[in-house]
């Protein structure tokens, strides 16, 4: 969580925004690796060429969800492709990373995208991952981790100038 708050106070710097993305069929994304793994598919999976088998198997290729290791695998995948794009892991903080050339700031939180900088940085971040990530269309955070945000602005008290604060709501989430 406190990585999240790190980028959206970084948004709030002049000339910034704030955007949000998801990984799409994130766990489709990574390679399995170690110990090889056998999976029974379900009949409905099955290739005709499979029906005169009882219970056929075949190797675990993808990091599925529910494979022990498959959130280890896909945090792997994803730090490769945001580093082979020119962005910097921040030093004792998996997942964030930060571009000092664009000034941008990524964190990803499993199939989650959310990201500061100056617009245009961000529009040209998000196109050097997609060749390396499916992401879908990023767009300005609304829901990220259960939390609704908006971003309002409020004049401020003793100077003649308006600023720009991020609210957060949880009302939703507690609800359901």
């Amino acid at each position: 969580m406190e990585s999240s708050r790190v980028v959206d106070a970084f948004s709030l710097l002049p000339g910034h925004v704030l955007q949000q993305a998801d990984a799409v069929q994130a766990y489709f994304q990574a390679e399995l690796q170690g110990t090889p793994t056998w999976v029974e598919l379900p009949e409905e999976a099955r290739p005709e060429s499979w029906s005169t088998f009882k219970r056929p198997v075949c190797p675990l290729r993808l990091a599925l969800y529910g494979h022990p290791d498959a959130g280890g695998y896909l945090e792997k995948h994803c730090r490769d492709a945001v580093v082979a794009c020119g962005l910097q892991p921040i030093p004792d903080w998996p997942s964030v990373y930060f571009d000092s050339s664009s000034h941008t700031l990524l964190m990803v939180y499993v199939d989650d995208f959310k990201a500061a900088g100056p617009p245009a940085a961000l529009d040209a971040m998000w196109e050097r991952l997609r060749p390396r990530l499916r992401i879908g269309d990023p767009g300005p955070v609304s829901v990220f981790l259960g939390c609704t945000q908006r971003e309002t602005q409020v004049p401020h008290p003793s100077l003649p100038l308006t600023l720009r604060v991020l609210e957060y709501d949880m009302e939703d989430f507690l609800s359901s």
